[in-house]
């Protein structure tokens, strides 16, 4: 066997980085992640008529 097909299956596959990553923000409370997302301008921004 070559020694790139070694250092493949020594390395995390993406499959299971992916995993990872879904099980710390479902055990993580919502407050960072989502929110940025949901409300993107904590701040209403403020309508000023024009003319």
């Amino acid at each position: 066997m070559s020694r790139s097909h070694r250092q493949c299956s020594e390395k995390a596959k993406p499959r299971e980085i992916k995993r990872q990553r879904q099980r710390e923000a479902m055990f993580k409370p919502p407050g960072r992640g989502g929110v940025i997302f949901s409300y993107p301008d904590p701040e209403p921004p403020v309508w000023k008529p024009l003319g």
